[in-house]
């Protein structure tokens, strides 16, 4: 069962009231410790972080709708502990140390 998408509204009702208090506490730590700052600077970084919040809003719910499809085998990845070991296959050849 697919959830109902949510519209552009809806997302940044969702995020406003992060954004705000997030960078809101940010501009009053700057502001004890001696940063000065602006409305316009509030305003424009409350913008950013939410349009940042709501396009990863966006971006995960696509994933969520249309996963990758899983590889067959992992490419390398894992603990080496757990891979089969396949040097019976070909054979070893090693160069001597040079220790000088």
């Amino acid at each position: 069962m697919s959830r109902r998408s949510r519209s552009l509204a809806t997302r940044v009702r969702e995020h406003l009231g992060f954004s705000v208090v997030a960078i809101g506490v940010l501009f009053i730590v700057l502001r004890l410790l001696g940063v000065r700052s602006t409305f316009a600077g509030f305003a424009l970084s409350v913008g950013i972080t939410l349009a940042l919040n709501v396009g990863l809003s966006y971006y995960n719910d696509r994933r969520a709708r249309n996963p990758r499809p899983q590889q067959a085998t992992p490419r390398g990845g894992g603990d080496i502990r757990w891979r089969e070991d396949d040097s019976g296959d070909r054979p070893v050849t090693r160069r001597p140390r040079d220790d000088r």
